[in-house]
């Protein structure tokens, strides 16, 4: 008998498998596609003492009970199939775990369906990729307390250690918080991916710099306090080769999404929160894959573009500006959320989560969880007095790339951002007046 259940073994669901079983924790894998399985073991020895099934039946009756089953399939139509299959062949008080990348609001409905069947439910989310998953990724869960307890010996066996020497996952509450905070882990990673770009791009088109420049900057600014796995990885691939060629030069400048980012606004909106940096990020995929559009404007527009010049200690201390900005922006929301769905979500609990074994681990994380009071962020006259310090490099690079015609997502929001919320007066005063005329809404007199 096994001790652990897992559906879906693409790359994810592979990486688990090996994850766990070289920490001697016996599992049965299934997956509707028999290829997936066929050569498992050969190809992964630690895979050895694992089970291999073709058959639902034959894979739920091998693992121990009460049992657990990682299901780690797309969300969606396919989640959804494998989720009314288990209700079907699983036992009362067994445990099944959504360890996808599952809409918040999906999981919460999943969650009700699931109980309704005497059965136990996590909401897990799971970051790291294909290589983290395999060395200890970064879980936050959420769901049943009791099915919690019975699973966090094998997780605490599988992740990393994090920055205050716990192991990466985290029980974040017994509803759907563990696919929020994934969520919102994800949006967070958004911003960071498209501000990475955005300097490269800045870069690339001052004609006086190459992909060998950029990397050469993004490894010295990963040797300081910029230090993240996202600059980690860019700056290897900017120097990436194919047949002699740069990767770059001969890749799709699209970028597409998986949906977990409009999810993120959809709830800032519902929330009412700000997350214009996220939003700016989306926007760029979603225009990046306008190829018509863009065509077409492209040939209305004269470009002429010309060398320039870039202060690099002001880029580093735009970038530092907009990474802090996107976290506060996160902050908050997740303090809404908390407020408004009666939740008690621990930001800092968070951060450190995610400070190994997650796609967005960062010296910056750990600097957020050591020298500001992440919980009450807007208490914090620290992380307001390190904007004000170095808003002057971000008006710097905002005006290179403004006079040179160089957009740079998210860089632009982030100080429109701070220029609002640190101020005691907005346009917004003649809105509401425009309003009363139009509308006969109420005026609001302080």
């Amino acid at each position: 008998m096994s001790d652990f259940g897992i559906i879906g073994i693409g790359r994810i669901g592979t990486s688990m498998a090996r994850n766990m079983s070289s920490k001697g924790i016996i599992v049965s894998l299934f997956d509707k596609s028999h290829n997936s399985l066929d050569n498992l073991k050969n190809d992964y020895p630690e895979l050895e003492s694992s089970l291999v099934f073709h058959d639902i039946n034959k894979f739920i009756s091998s693992i121990s009970k009460p049992r657990k089953v990682l299901v780690l399939v797309p969300s969606g139509p396919a989640l959804d199939e494998v989720i009314s299959l288990l209700i079907q062949y699983l036992d009362s008080n067994d445990i099944l775990i959504d360890g996808g990348n599952t809409n918040p609001n999906v999981s919460f409905e999943n969650h009700q369906t699931i109980k309704s069947k005497n059965l136990l439910y996590l909401g897990m989310g799971v970051s790291g990729g294909v290589k983290g998953v395999l060395e200890g990724p970064s879980i936050m869960i959420g769901g049943d307390t009791n099915a919690f307890d019975q699973v966090k010996n094998i997780f605490s066996q599988i992740t990393s250690k994090t920055i205050n020497g716990s192991k990466s996952f985290e029980f974040f509450g017994d509803s759907n918080q563990g696919h929020f905070v994934k969520m919102i882990h994800n949006g967070i990673e958004y911003v960071e991916m498209q501000l990475i770009s955005s300097i490269y791009y800045l870069m690339i088109n001052s004609k006086k710099y190459m992909y060998d420049d950029v990397a050469k900057i993004f490894k010295k600014w990963n040797d300081i306090d910029l230090n993240s796995y996202l600059l980690e990885i860019s700056l290897l691939k900017l120097t990436e080769k194919t047949d002699d060629s740069y990767l770059l030069d001969i890749i799709d400048d699209k970028a597409d999404d998986n949906g977990t980012g409009r999810w993120m606004l959809k709830h800032a909106i519902d929330l009412g929160c700000s997350v214009s940096m996220l939003n700016s990020a989306i926007d760029s995929r979603f225009i990046s894959g306008n190829n018509i559009t863009r065509s077409k404007a492209n040939k209305m527009i004269k470009e002429d573009k010309k060398e320039y010049d870039i202060d690099f200690e002001s880029l580093a201390n735009a970038y530092r500006f907009c990474r802090l900005i996107n976290y506060f922006q996160a902050f908050l929301l997740i303090d809404s959320a908390n407020k408004s769905y009666r939740w008690n979500i621990s930001i800092s609990n968070a951060l450190n989560v995610w400070s190994n074994g997650s796609i967005i681990k960062s010296k910056l994380i750990n600097k957020l969880l050591s020298d500001y009071t992440v919980d009450n962020i807007l208490d914090d006259k620290h992380i307001f007095n390190n904007l004000n310090e170095l808003k002057p490099g971000l008006i710097d690079i905002l005006n290179t790339s403004l006079i040179n015609d160089i957009s740079l997502p998210c860089f632009n929001e982030a100080l429109n951002y701070f220029n609002q919320i640190s101020s005691s007066s907005l346009s917004t005063k003649l809105i509401q007046a425009q309003r009363n005329y139009f509308g006969s809404h109420e005026i609001k007199i302080n």
